[in-house]
């Protein structure tokens, strides 16, 4: 198994169980980069977590409920499970658990948060809208994160994506130096 993807998991449930909630969000930026990058569906489901947690731990309203507390509890049990079953190149084992993890999401912003949109479809679409932005087609971008292709359309003609500057660097230097990174 790539040890990336069992690094990624395990930097991401240290920093949820600090509640290091700058770190997650700028961790799943970084990891979606990556994901984008080396067109990697795994990384990309790490990165939408790492997003989504982050979202949820921001909110005063969700992160100091009771209900919340609870699905911390579970998700970083989850998340090293995650780890293990990655350790034993068990690809659908890790699969299981990050669906898992997904419906703990969206229950907690299903029951607490405030709007129609849940929190882990509009990390999908912000993060297909960044790969989108580095180079992946729509289809692809849509593909590694599971959001739709109409979702990300509309999102990227609501911000200046589309207008921005051509990047300083090709895909592979930024490769590159988001491997350091990680």
């Amino acid at each position: 198994m790539d040890k990336k993807i069992v690094d990624a998991v395990r930097q991401l449930r240290e920093k949820f169980s600090d509640s290091d909630i700058l770190g997650m969000r700028k961790f799943g930026t970084s990891l979606i980069e990556v994901a984008s990058a080396e067109n990697n569906k795994m990384l990309a489901d790490v990165a939408l977590i790492a997003y989504s947690l982050h979202k949820l731990s921001s909110k005063g309203h969700i992160s100091g409920h009771e209900t919340w507390l609870r699905v911390k509890g579970r998700v970083i049990s989850s998340l090293t499970r995650a780890e293990s079953a990655l350790e034993k190149g068990d690809e659908k084992g890790f699969d299981d658990i990050i669906n898992g993890i997904e419906k703990d999401i969206n229950g907690v912003d299903s029951k607490l948060g405030y709007f129609i949109q849940g929190i882990h479809e509009k990390a999908r679409v912000k993060y297909a809208s960044t790969a989108y932005s580095l180079g992946l087609s729509l289809s692809q971008a849509s593909e590694l994160t599971g959001a739709s292709k109409k979702n990300v359309l509309e999102y990227i003609g609501a911000t200046k994506i589309s207008d921005k500057e051509k990047s300083e660097f090709g895909i592979g230097e930024r490769l590159k130096r988001l491997r350091k990174v990680l």
